[in-house]
């Protein structure tokens, strides 16, 4: 299951470039939580293959680095079906560089990440394998991102008008693989990080032929003002 999960972030993860949307569009008080319902699919090698999971985001604490405001951001991203994997990411970014618009990758000034039951570790290299959840996560907005029309989501905050947001990017990862990449994701002021739902496709190719597809879709499940950290001593 893992490494189809890795198979499902893969283009998202590996592009450098062009961007995606991540998952933060504001900045809540510390303390937010929110929970997605996850759902992965891929297709590769004339074989189809599906995952369910959550995915967390929380600030949990709040420094200040070299005079800035700065803020604690932990996403926990765990696939349940066929079987069990989490993978823990704590990172230091400055307040001014989380939100709409913004690039909070370009900003990192610390990162944690605990794969598993694995030791938690300090990661600095954001370009590594071991960053690769944090690249698709944290990314900064892609240009042009395009406004689409509101649309009303029946979610777990009530009825929304949601506004959208929405784009397409083309990506190269190596070993002759090219691949797009496009995004829907739908936006309200009510969830803690902006962010209510998402849905992100993604195609790779080599040589002209499709070789791996498949679909990302974060459904905001819960929110919680009281979140704690899951690796408390890691700072």
């Amino acid at each position: 299951m893992r490494e189809m999960l890795i198979a499902g972030l893969f283009l998202g993860a590996t592009a450098q470039a062009a961007r995606a949307d991540g998952v933060i569009y504001r900045l809540p008080e510390d303390g937010a939580q929110v929970r997605y319902e996850l759902e992965i699919t891929t297709s590769a090698d004339g074989q189809d293959k599906s995952g369910k999971g959550s995915l967390t985001v929380s600030s949990v604490g709040q420094a200040t680095v070299d005079n800035q405001k700065c803020r604690w951001i932990e996403i926990k991203l765990t696939v349940n079906e066929p079987e069990e994997h989490s993978h823990v990411i704590k990172t230091l970014v400055p307040e001014n560089d989380l939100g709409k618009g913004k690039s909070p990758l370009d900003h990192v000034v610390r990162t944690w990440i605990k794969a598993g039951n694995g030791e938690a570790t300090e990661v600095k290299d954001l370009k590594s394998p071991e960053a690769q959840a944090l690249r698709l996560f944290l990314a900064g907005a892609s240009k042009p991102a395009l406004e689409v029309e509101k649309v009303e989501i029946d979610s777990k905050l009530g009825k929304l008008e949601c506004a959208g947001v929405s784009g397409e990017y083309e990506v190269e990862s190596g070993n002759g693989i090219t691949g797009s990449v496009t995004y829907e994701n739908r936006l309200h002021d009510k969830a803690p990080f902006g962010l209510v739902t998402a849905l992100w496709r993604f195609e790779g190719r080599k040589n002209g032929q499709v070789t791996e597809s498949g679909t990302f879709k974060l459904t905001l499940a819960d929110t919680s003002t009281t979140a704690l950290s899951k690796l408390p001593d890691k700072n």
